[in-house]
Formats: C-alpha cells, sequence, structure tokens
C-alpha cells in the first residue's frame, strides 16, 4: 500500500482532540512519534509526511505550496472527526497555517488553535533563499550554520545527500511563496513559540503573528535554540497539551 501523507501511532479512543503536527524544512513525522504518550489520552496525534522523505522516499518531493494543500486539505478533512488543532515548526508552521486555511474556506472546518514554531509571520519570511544551485553538502553546511537545520547532518555526507532531496523541494516552496491578504485571518487562537537562542527568530518576529489572527494570541520563548522542541519535548508537549485542553469547552 501507497504510504500516505498522515501518520499516527496508537491514537488513543478516549481522545477529545486531535492536533496536526508538521515538521520542519527536510525532516519528516517520525520526529513526533515520542509526543503521542507525553500528550496523554485525552489528545490524538496526526503527524504530516511530506513526499520525499521517510516512509515516502521514494516520491518526488512536493516543490510549491498549492501541491502540498492538494494532497493534504482533502486527506485531512475525512479524518476530522474530533475538534482540532495545529502545531507546525519552522517551515511546518507556514505549510500549517494555510493548510488550516484551506481546511476552513474550503472544508468548512476552521481549527480551535493553532501554534506556529520557529517560523516567521506569512508576510515576513524574507527575500528567496538563492541555495538551490548549492552541492548538497554546501546546501546542508549553509542550513547548518543558519541554524535551520540540526548540525549533526553537515558530518555524515551520505545522511546529507538523503536530507538535501526533500530540503529542496522544502526551500522552493519556501522560496515561491506569497501570503495572502489580511481578510483571510485565522479565527480561532494562536501561539507563537520559538528558542531563546533562535538568532533567525526573534520575539520581534514571532509577534507578528498577532496580524494574522482573529482571536487571542500568546506569545511564548522557551529554552534551546531552533530546535528547542526537540531539545525538551516533555515540557513542549505539556505545553501544548494545555493549550489543547484550554480551548476545549468544559466536560467534552
Amino acid at each position: 500500500m501507497k504510504p500516505g501523507p498522515l501518520v499516527e501511532w496508537d491514537p488513543p479512543h478516549t481522545a477529545k482532540a486531535l492536533l496536526v503536527c508538521l515538521p520542519h524544512a527536510g525532516s519528516g513525522a517520525f520526529q513526533f512519534r515520542p509526543w503521542q504518550e507525553l500528550l496523554g489520552p485525552d489528545i490524538a496525534l496526526l503527524a504530516v509526511q511530506l513526499p520525499g522523505r521517510e516512509s515516502r522516499w521514494r516520491e518526488e518531493p512536493a516543490t510549491g505550496m498549492a501541491e502540498v494543500l492538494d494532497e493534504l486539505a482533502p486527506a485531512l478533512a475525512a479524518r476530522l472527526d474530533l475538534p482540532y488543532f495545529v502545531f507546525g515548526h519552522s517551515m511546518g508552521a507556514l505549510v500549517g497555517y494555510e493548510l488550516a486555511r484551506a481546511l476552513g474556506r474550503e472544508h468548512g472546518r476552521w481549527p480551535r488553535g493553532f501554534v506556529a514554531s520557529a517560523c516567521r509571520a506569512p508576510d515576513d519570511q524574507g527575500e528567496p533563499s538563492g541555495s538551490l544551485g548549492l552541492t548538497d553538502q554546501e546546501l546542508v553546511a549553509e542550513l547548518v550554520a543558519d541554524g535551520a537545520v540540526p548540525a549533526a547532518l553537515a558530518a555524515n555526507s551520505r545522511l546529507a545527500a538523503a536530507v538535501a532531496r526533500p530540503l529542496r523541494g522544502d526551500i522552493a516552496i519556501c522560496d515561491s511563496y506569497t501570503p495572502p491578504g489580511e481578510d483571510t485571518l485565522l479565527p480561532c487562537p494562536v501561539g507563537a513559540w520559538r528558542g531563546q537562542d533562535d538568532a533567525g527568530v526573534t520575539d520581534e518576529h514571532i509577534r507578528k503573528w498577532r496580524a494574522w489572527s482573529a482571536g487571542t494570541d500568546t506569545v511564548r520563548t522557551f529554552p534551546g535554540d531552533h530546535f528547542y522542541h526537540h531539545a525538551d519535548p516533555r515540557h513542549v508537549t505539556a505545553e501544548l497539551r494545555a493549550f489543547v485542553l484550554g480551548l476545549l469547552p468544559p466536560h467534552s
């Protein structure tokens, strides 16, 4: 059977909400596997797996946001039997934001809450990177230097080559991205989170997410760098659990 874009691990039958998690550029769904147990029995985790990595490594990576949404939105819409929330890290937050908009506008299913982690707001993404012409090693080394991918990738040439393929697709998605108009704000609360040592995504950057939500917003800083969510997953999942359950109706 061909692997699909959504991955889950032993979802609890007692779940009251669904948490959709989207990974950073070049990465896949597997990083979220430990989170299901940490989130507890009230929340079912559903991780996004884009083509070209992990279980979908044989497929060609997507290179545009529309291509990603054309696959993800209907697949996720068919799974929304519970109130849902979105957590996206770095590029995953940008995709998650557009996914939430697509589900709301095209399927009438807006999320109850959205967390943008280690990501600038849609209108603050910066200029195209210009890095697609680099060799695999150069590409990974540049992104490691920028703090955009884990440093361990640069030390292993085979791993760098494997990661470079989906990275090139993800960079193309970001480089070609055009932010929507402000008449399409998310009608739910938005959390904007970052690691305190992340020089590429500052407090000023994440505060700009306030302009993209018609609901309430919270700005949070965690110990760590761009990948703070890996350094202390118990803390991060505890905060996510509080965010999700705090937005559900009482006694739901």
